[in-house]
């Protein structure tokens, strides 16, 4: 048995990579399962009920289980126990990280805007058939990630990739299906600072210490005009109690690219010259991954 799971604070590829990883792997003869480290959010919740699909049982630890990773290779994202289970393949879509294994292992790494879009080359590759609840969940991963391909991590083969999984799944109206799954995407009622915050977080080690970096996407930035103060303050929290020199997060409007930064820790004061009027701004930012990661590594170095 392979447990398939992605990283802690799940999104929606992270949950639908596992559950694509998992029939691959049972189409290759080998018993597998999806699993999760986290709660889904409501863009997933809305996948999920689109596709017909079960969600993955939750489960964190993985110790003395054979083991696939989705959507990641840092030890940070990966189950607490990670070390004491026998990773046998990774799928993903980032820069590799920090993961190490004592036998070789299956890797598929892609510079594309989605791990969906790997597993479905893996699919073409194999002579896999691809059904349409499956295609579903791909198609779906995919526009997300890449934000109705919108972001600059967006590629022609997630695009292509989009062409033949609509066509498998029957979606003739791309647009509004694009439509719906930002809508849900962007709906954050009722959510906590902390909520928000812990909604898409992940976290790098760098420069020997731990760094957290979160994403919350928008409709527009007045969405949390008055959560401000409560978003640094769970911040400044997560700093003292786990020990960061670093914590922030991007709220990005994914309608204009407009990305505004909240930070707080003990290397905060390096980015304070990017401020103006108190705020720092980040113009034409869409991804994490390719953008604000990069841009804050440079200037934390």
């Amino acid at each position: 048995m392979i447990l398939v799971v992605g990283h802690k604070n799940p999104d929606s590829d992270s949950i639908c990579s596992a559950l694509v990883a998992t029939e691959l792997l049972t189409a290759r003869g080998v018993e597998a399962k999806p699993i999760r480290q986290g709660e889904i959010n409501r863009e997933t919740q809305h996948i999920l009920e689109v596709a017909d699909a079960q969600v993955p049982e939750l489960r964190t630890s993985v110790a003395g289980e054979k083991i696939w990773l989705v959507d990641y290779s840092d030890l940070a994202q990966a189950p607490d126990d990670v070390a004491d289970a026998e990773i046998l393949g990774i799928v993903d879509h980032h820069r590799l990280g920090d993961v190490m294994t004592v036998n070789p292992m299956e890797a598929w790494i892609w510079p594309v805007g989605c791990t969906n879009t790997v597993l479905f080359n893996m699919f073409k590759i194999e002579g896999h058939e691809i059904k349409p609840q499956i295609a579903k969940l791909m198609m779906s991963a995919i526009l997300s990630d890449t934000v109705g391909f919108a972001s600059p991590t967006c590629t022609q083969k997630d695009k292509d990739a989009v062409a033949e999984l609509a066509e498998i799944a029957g979606v003739t109206d791309l647009d509004t299906f694009i439509k719906d799954l930002l809508i849900a995407k962007t709906d954050i009622e009722g959510l906590s600072a902390a909520e928000l915050v812990e909604k898409d977080l992940k976290g790098y080690p760098f420069n020997g210490r731990d760094v957290v970096v979160g994403q919350v996407e928008l409709a527009t930035l007045e969405q949390v005009d008055d959560m401000i103060e409560a978003l640094e303050a769970d911040l400044e929290r997560r700093c003292a109690e786990q020990g960061l020199a670093f914590a922030a997060v991007m709220l990005t409007d994914i309608t204009t690219a407009q990305t505004r930064l909240l930070y707080k820790g003990e290397w905060a004061d390096k980015l304070v010259k990017h401020e103006k009027d108190g705020v720092l701004m980040m113009e034409n930012t869409l991804s994490r991954k390719k953008q604000g990661w990069p841009w804050l590594q440079a200037e934390l170095a």
